[in-house]
């Protein structure tokens, strides 16, 4: 069955998390606004609670505009009021399309209603809160929603948890679903984020099913808010023995309170360094960065003694973006000195418009 795989605002992230969760499936083509793939045994209710990038995915239905097969599908759609659908165009200009249809609906003697939206294609609330039949159309090709992204449950774990912290916690949630993913689909392993603030990362970890999550911190505050939001999610997500510990330690000294090669997965976002305006001066950055260089080294040191061998390290390196200047970690040479590799293309950014530091997603193998 082929799949259309509606992409987030990242879509490279996108992407790459889809296939690490999904190493079976076969990519037919991938651009910034959808992956088209073909893949046997799979359950979109599933996939969607699973991807924190993508917004929706759909059955393709038909590779080229087949009326009679949209109208077959709403006809058999049971409802006990009129029917609602509508049409979300990606990569291609608007038609007629769904007036089209709806003629001919009335033809038929169902009742129906068409859903619109100033955008080009109708939003996953939209769709989910109006239960809407929405068909996509990209490039001749025509697909039926069969699920899109659970946003208020990312709302919920973002607003609702019991604690946050705007200093230490800004990591957002979609992208720490994404971090979690990138390390593969194996929810027995044992995932660590030694830097785990108010726990955001380890809540998506503990949502798509990691049984057995570590988390660790220097600031005590952290690991309060932490212990209170991961008994939370616990309660909400109805687990009676949920298996989390975390620590307040620094992760300099993280070889001390875990086992030497233990830990199969790493996935982080260490300190970025403080709030930028874009008027620093080169100076400024630059000692910012050397100081960031140092925790990055000492971190990958540690690293290197608890991750089992072939282990995973998925990690945020920070880019600073001022005065038409880009200013990066000069560390790469110091990883693979210590025995790493890097598995990613250097093309996994995490960054909104006019925003200061980029969040560079990494991935490395010990």
């Amino acid at each position: 069955m082929k799949y259309l795989f509606i992409l987030g605002n990242n879509p490279n992230l996108s992407i790459a998390e889809i296939k690490a969760i999904y190493p079976e499936m076969s990519v037919i083509k991938d651009n910034d606004v959808f992956l088209l793939s073909e893949i046997k045994d799979f359950d979109c209710q599933k996939a969607i609670h699973q991807l924190g990038g993508t917004i929706k995915i759909a059955e393709v239905i038909s590779e080229k505009i087949d009326k009679e097969k949209i109208i077959d599908l709403i006809k058999n759609h049971k409802t006990e009021s009129k029917v609602k659908f509508g049409f979300s165009f990606y990569g291609v200009k608007p038609t007629n399309i769904g007036m089209e249809i709806k003629k001919e609906l009335r033809g038929l003697g169902i009742s129906s209603r068409l859903v619109v939206s100033r955008e080009k294609s109708l939003s996953a609330v939209i769709v989910k809160k109006e239960k809407v039949i929405d068909f996509i159309i990209t490039e001749k090709i025509i697909g039926k929603t069969c699920a899109v992204q659970e946003f208020e449950e990312y709302s919920k774990r973002d607003y609702k948890r019991p604690r946050s912290d705007a200093r230490s916690g800004m990591l957002p949630p979609k992208l720490a679903r994404i971090m979690v993913n990138l390390a593969g689909n194996n929810r027995d392993k044992i995932i660590l984020d030694p830097f785990c603030g108010s726990a955001t990362l380890l809540m998506e970890a503990m949502t798509v099913g990691y049984n057995k999550i570590i988390g660790s911190d220097l600031s005590k505050k952290a690991v309060e808010d932490s212990k209170l939001n991961m008994d939370w999610l616990a309660s909400e997500l109805k687990l009676d023995n949920p298996n989390y510990q975390i620590y307040n330690i620094d992760v300099k000294n993280i070889s001390q309170k875990l086992d030497s090669s233990s830990i199969d997965v790493i996935s982080t976002e260490p300190y970025l360094g403080p709030p930028i305006s874009g008027n620093e001066d080169e100076k400024q950055i630059t000692g910012i960065k050397k100081d960031l260089e140092k925790l990055y080294i000492s971190s990958f040191t540690e690293f290197k003694k608890i991750l089992k061998p072939k282990g995973k390290i998925v990690i945020v390196f920070p880019s600073w973006h001022i005065n038409n200047k880009i200013y990066k970690l000069d560390i790469e040479k110091n990883i693979y000195q210590l025995g790493f590799k890097r598995l990613d293309k250097d093309r996994l950014v995490y960054k909104r418009e006019k925003q200061k530091v980029w969040r560079n997603i990494t991935i490395w193998q010990k």
